[in-house]
């Protein structure tokens, strides 16, 4: 009667919904059930919904709780003291005779959201029985009085609680493995378990604008979510009332074709957009206005895109003119911002703010998250750009790749200032919304100054952007006080060199987080984090990523990277075949990097496949070399690369922006690094203004295109 009782007010309270049943099924005997721990209520919660009853382990500080106490008369439950090396053996004798049991691998309910430490004690639990884990994963109890996360989005008794189960699995560990590195692999591999369990039950599986008001009805329509440099905030609802807005002009414009071009920096005006194209059912094509015109329309092209969204202030502040001529000449629609704006009255202000109290997200389709979002484009920094097609489901998986590996607290303040036509800057874009945190816009990342002036002046807490600009920001910052609200930093799209980590450690006392990613992936590939981390390498894979490493003729460590998983893109659109998405073959990504993976799962990241230089028989990193050269004059921009000419064909070539540098001190200074004889430039070049992509990374296209006629003999 107790136990009825108990499961109708938790039903009243938390509306339980439980996906997996058939996992639960299948999982047969000899199983370890292992959720994940977000409150005090889940065991009580666990214990009154699984199918039958199985004994439960409780860490013994937690039976003095409050909470616990309810728990306890309703479930079998024996104390787990990982001091207590004779609390385990009931565990072990149940596992071994085919049971069943739950042990919660954290122990206690996580402070941060995201798994905390799993304890080695449970991973050798079920290594030592041979158990399968049944991962569990509870969401919602987070949100309730009995969680005792940090930086709560407020307190609530009526949260919705979903309980996934995933399948079962096996921790495989080598038999010749024992002690210490036995425990250790083995709580790697119930992590690893658990994480992937965690990515599962967060992945969304609606688009945008329906996750959009998902979102406002979890954290309220007054909650203030995106502000432009020197506006007001505004709120989840004003924003919604204005891509209905914006979506109702738009579709006035009589816009021809499925592929529409956003040429916007990063602002609310450039998002807007975004959401608008999508809600309409078009794909934004996000165009890269650092590009020539003569590339910009090449992209169009190659994606179809026969009309094109911006803005006369963006043009004429920008000095875009060149660009607009470009697109209008080979004949695309320029559909300006400014002349919607009329068409905007009174009437359709009040009327969309009418719909935006009133609309609601619609109910899950199947298949509409395999649809395409967005358009990007490859930086071109190597080759001709190719359009990257990213559907819904890619970047909603990239996002809780993301979430469970970065603790993200609503009390935020990120500062995006990377362009939005690039993958990073659409980090800071959508997956802010699903969380409610709060994102300030600006548009670009070269005024150092007034970025770190905006850090201190708006508390921002999270800060993302390239080794370039991370070291611009703490050269320009004028008082340490300027980054003293920042608690995450994170670095990617090109390498961390140790003199920007350095600089930030000895003057902020901040570490950076260095990343990996590629547009194809959405594009975070692996990240150092809390838990894990390593210096010197770009961290762990994220989960549901799987990868392999082909030998490449003449490199003796590690090899050419491919990826698979959920979050790898659609597929290319290229110029020779326009419009026509080309998925990656089985899945399969050729990242076109050479990387070394330790026995860890540290990526080391040692170049791209096209900047190495086959000399003398041997294979050379030239972007190795101009990392020696970062760090012996990090003030410098240094780039690497073959010439035509010399007695072999092509000679091993330096240019730099450092002024009167010699070859005599260039060739003691890299020895000195230790760096080979066969990999030191054999001729220096001084270019005091080295061509750079919007990203910070030199672009090495336009490098070779001013190069091509140096004589490599003069």
């Amino acid at each position: 009667m107790w136990f009825m009782i108990v499961k109708f007010f938790l039903n009243l309270f938390f509306s339980i919904e439980i996906k997996g049943w058939e996992n639960w099924e299948k999982a047969k005997e000899g199983v370890l059930i292992a959720p994940n721990y977000v409150s005090f209520i889940d065991p009580l919660i666990l214990a009154v919904f699984l199918p039958e009853k199985v004994p439960f382990a409780i860490e013994r500080r937690l039976t003095k709780k409050r909470f616990i106490g309810l728990f306890l008369p309703l479930a079998e439950t024996h104390i787990l003291d990982a001091d207590a090396p004779l609390t385990l053996k009931y565990f072990l004798n149940l596992l071994k005779n085919g049971g069943r049991c739950v042990i919660f691998p954290e122990l206690q309910p996580t402070t941060i959201g995201n798994p905390m430490k799993v304890s080695q004690g449970v991973a050798m639990i079920a290594d030592h029985t041979k158990a399968r884990i049944l991962p569990v994963n509870i969401k919602g109890t987070e949100l309730t009085p009995f969680s005792r996360i940090q930086h709560k989005p407020g307190l609530r008794f009526f949260s919705k609680v979903t309980i996934t189960i995933l399948p079962a699995t096996g921790i495989d560990i080598p038999d010749d493995l024992t002690g210490p590195k036995r425990g250790a692999v083995a709580g790697r591999a119930l992590e690893k378990i658990m994480d992937e369990a965690s990515l599962a039950a967060r992945v969304k599986d609606k688009p945008f604008f329906d996750v959009l008001l998902d979102a406002r009805k979890q954290y309220g329509g007054k909650f203030r979510l995106f502000c432009d440099h020197g506006q007001k905030p505004i709120t989840y609802n004003g924003f919604i009332t204005r891509v209905l807005l914006i979506e109702d002009v738009l579709k006035n414009a009589d816009m021809e074709g499925d592929n529409i071009g956003v040429l916007l920096p990063t602002s609310l005006g450039g998002v807007v957009s975004m959401y608008s194209l999508q809600k309409m059912g078009k794909i934004p094509a996000m165009l890269n206005f650092s590009l020539g015109g003569r590339s910009l329309v090449n992209c169009c092209r190659t994606a179809c895109v026969k009309t094109v969204v911006t803005s006369r202030k963006f043009i004429e502040l920008g000095k875009l003119e060149a660009l607009i001529n470009a697109v209008e000449e080979e004949g695309l629609r320029v559909v300006w911002l400014e002349d919607l704006a009329p068409a905007i009255t009174k009437f359709k202000k009040l009327s969309a703010a009418i719909r935006t109290i009133f609309i609601k997200s619609n109910p899950v389709i199947e298949g509409e998250t395999d649809k395409p979002a967005v358009i990007l484009f490859t930086s071109g920094s190597e080759g001709a750009p190719k359009g990257v097609v990213l559907s819904y489901k890619n970047l909603h998986t990239n996002h809780a790749q993301m979430y469970t590996r970065v603790d993200f607290y609503r009390s935020d303040r990120i500062l995006n200032t990377m362009p939005i036509f690039h993958s990073f800057g659409l980090c800071g874009v959508f997956m802010p919304v699903t969380l409610g945190i709060f994102v300030y816009f600006y548009p670009s990342p070269l005024h150092y100054k007034t970025i770190s002036t905006i850090c201190y002046d708006e508390r921002i807490t999270f800060l993302f952007a390239t080794d370039t600009f991370l070291g611009g920001y703490a050269r320009a910052a004028s008082d340490n006080y300027d980054f003293a609200t920042i608690r995450m930093l994170v670095q990617g799209g090109e390498k961390l060199k140790h003199s920007t980590q350095e600089l930030w450690f000895e003057r902020f006392s901040i570490r950076i987080t260095d990343g990996y990613g590629v547009t194809e992936a959405s594009p975070v590939v692996s990240n150092n984090y809390y838990a894990h981390h390593k210096s010197g390498t770009v961290g762990q894979f994220v989960a549901g990523m799987q990868y392999r490493i082909e030998p490449v003729e003449g490199v003796h460590e590690g090899g050419r990277l491919w990826i698979k998983g959920p979050n790898i893109m659609l597929g290319y659109l290229r110029a020779t075949n326009p419009g026509v998405i080309e998925p990656p073959k089985d899945g399969w990504h050729d990242t076109g990097d050479i990387v070394s993976v330790d026995e860890e799962g540290f990526v080391r990241i040692l170049g791209r496949a096209k900047r190495f230089a086959k000399i003398g028989g041997e294979m050379i990193s030239m972007a190795a070399v101009e990392e020696v050269l970062s760090e012996a004059w990090p003030d410098e921009k240094h780039a690497v690369v073959m010439i035509k000419g010399g007695p072999r064909g092509e000679t091993l070539s330096l240019v730099t922006s450092r002024a009167d540098l010699k070859r005599d001190e260039l060739r003691q200074t890299l020895s000195d690094f230790g760096v080979a004889e066969v990999a030191i430039p054999k001729k220096v070049l001084f270019m005091e203004d080295i061509p750079l992509l919007s990203t910070g990374k030199i672009d090495y296209v336009s490098l070779e295109e001013i190069l091509k006629d140096t004589d490599a003999d003069s």
